[in-house]
């Protein structure tokens, strides 16, 4: 069932892809705290796709270890055949139980093979935290965020 929920994910990116709009994609355990829809269309132009680090940097997901929770997608012909490939990568998805995962070996490849530009944000940047700042042990970060001394874009509740 959760391989279902994450084919879901590559159908709905892959069908807006195909309108060749822009795209936000995020995982519903985002809270927004301002838009971030301006900053990613001004900054970092010289990127097909901006994504969240993952936080856990292990060898699944290397070399970007980025966070398929939460991204931005510039429609160009790169982009659009790296959906359309993470589309018909369905088998891989299945056997490693993670669309994360097939997704990262897509943008190496099509980064090495295509020219694919891809940005994942430092997981220390303070503009898009995730599971990785709520779990540090010094409790550092969320304390700024709940007194209001940090001001991100979105928290994702994300696993790391």
């Amino acid at each position: 069932k959760f391989t279902a929920m994450m084919m879901a994910k590559v159908f709905c990116v892959h069908m807006v892809s195909g309108l060749r709009y822009n795209i936000l994609f995020q995982d519903v355990d985002i809270v927004w705290y301002k838009n971030p829809i301006p900053y990613f269309e001004s900054q970092h132009l010289d990127f097909d796709l901006l994504f969240q680090d993952d936080g856990g940097h292990t060898l699944r997901y290397a070399p970007y270890s980025a966070n398929s929770g939460f991204y931005y997608v510039r429609y160009n012909a790169r982009t659009e055949y790296l959906f359309n490939s993470l589309l018909l990568s369905g088998d891989l998805i299945q056997k490693t139980d993670s669309h994360q995962q097939a997704l990262i070996a897509l943008l190496t490849e099509h980064s090495s093979l295509f020219g694919l530009r891809t940005k994942v944000f430092a997981r220390d940047e303070e503009d898009f935290p995730g599971g990785y700042q709520y779990h540090q042990k010094s409790g550092e970060y969320m304390r700024k965020l709940f007194a209001g001394t940090i001001k991100p874009y979105i928290f994702h509740m994300s696993w790391t």
